[in-house]
């Protein structure tokens, strides 16, 4: 089942790690200059938090996508290495009830041993058509606290600050010592923790911040992916059935509460869990999706099935590491149609 971390670390809220872009080097300026031209910012929700797990896509100046990121836990993103020009800075906003963001940046010339540098802060607005029609999924329930100006000011100060490693976690601490209920910085460092494989550490602060707010479907899933690592399966199912409660449009969530259901033998929910993550992840398809339905539909006897949604995970991922076991797999359950438990890992 470690197959899973693998496939959602790049996936999750939760998820959230600092991506670093493909480097881009303008053959106009080949001649052995070091291009350091950069491109970061944070993108903030109109309520000042920032927005996790967004893409943020670069454009050159006819608008062609060169590379795109996602923003991590603190909404930061970052493109390294960009020649100099004309750029556009993206924020794909489908699936949210936020409007797509766009921005022109330039980068002057590099010379030898120099560099250009841009900064954004970028604050979406609410799409007010897809709010009032309920058709777009929120991020995450508004939250609204009166926090006090000093912790307000040290955890935004913190958030700045999280590239430098512990200095940004100690302000965030620090805005909790003044605000002990502070939610958005107990979020913040529950869903740090998780992308850094730290679960253990992210539990006291997740189970905390769902304490001050129940409507989080970022906490409940970020907490649940921990406890499933930590071995905690009661309490991850419970989470992850939460976070599809608040937000049943997530394929993210629907595919980890069907891995779990699956685990705990719930064969009927987990199979309408994870087919509605199929449904969900159909224009950009997932191959941990396909191998969770695979596993599940061999436990219930239903072998060709299960060879199906192998040879589409193989599909999908061409470079998997036992694709010669994969294969030879698919051809005992073609010849095994109703033999339960081959050799697929769990």
């Amino acid at each position: 089942m470690k197959r899973l971390t693998s496939a959602f670390q790049t996936l999750l809220l939760t998820s959230i790690i600092f991506s670093a872009a493909a480097v881009y080097n303008s053959t106009a300026e080949a001649h052995s200059a070091v291009v350091l031209n950069r491109i970061e910012g944070i993108v903030w929700d109109p309520y000042r938090r920032p927005v996790r797990d967004l893409y943020v896509e670069l454009q050159n100046e006819n608008y062609f996508a060169l590379t795109r990121v996602r923003t991590d836990s603190t909404g930061r993103f970052s493109f390294i290495g960009v020649s100099a020009g004309r750029f556009n800075i993206r924020v794909i906003t489908s699936g949210t009830n936020y409007l797509e963001y766009n921005e022109s940046v330039d980068l002057v010339s590099v010379v030898r041993g120099g560099s250009d540098a841009a900064y954004l802060e970028i604050v979406l607005k609410l799409d007010k058509s897809k709010v009032n029609s309920g058709l777009a999924e929120i991020t995450d329930a508004i939250f609204v606290q009166d926090v006090p100006e000093g912790a307000r000011k040290m955890y935004h100060k913190g958030l700045k600050d999280m590239e430098k490693g512990d200095l940004g976690l100690n302000e965030i601490e620090e805005a909790l010592k003044i605000f002990p209920t502070y939610f958005d910085a107990l979020n913040t460092l529950g869903t740090h923790y998780v992308s850094k494989k730290e679960y253990q550490k992210s539990l006291a602060y997740l189970i905390r911040a769902v304490d001050v707010n129940q409507r989080s479907f970022s906490t409940y899933y970020a907490l649940a992916y921990a406890a499933y690592e930590l071995g905690h399966r009661p309490e991850a199912l419970d989470a992850a059935r939460a976070a599809t409660i608040l937000q049943p449009k997530s394929f993210n969530a629907q595919l980890l509460y069907g891995t779990l259901l699956r685990m705990d033998h719930s064969y009927e929910k987990a199979e309408a869990a994870l087919t509605e993550a199929e449904k969900l992840s159909k224009n950009r398809p997932v191959p941990e999706v396909h191998w969770q339905l695979a596993l599940l539909y061999n436990k219930l006897g239903r072998n060709q099935e299960a060879a199906d949604q192998l040879e589409i995970y193989l599909k999908l991922q061409p470079d998997a590491a036992d694709r010669k076991g994969i294969q030879d797999t698919i051809a005992r359950l073609r010849k095994d149609s109703k033999k339960k438990f081959v050799s697929l890992n769990h």
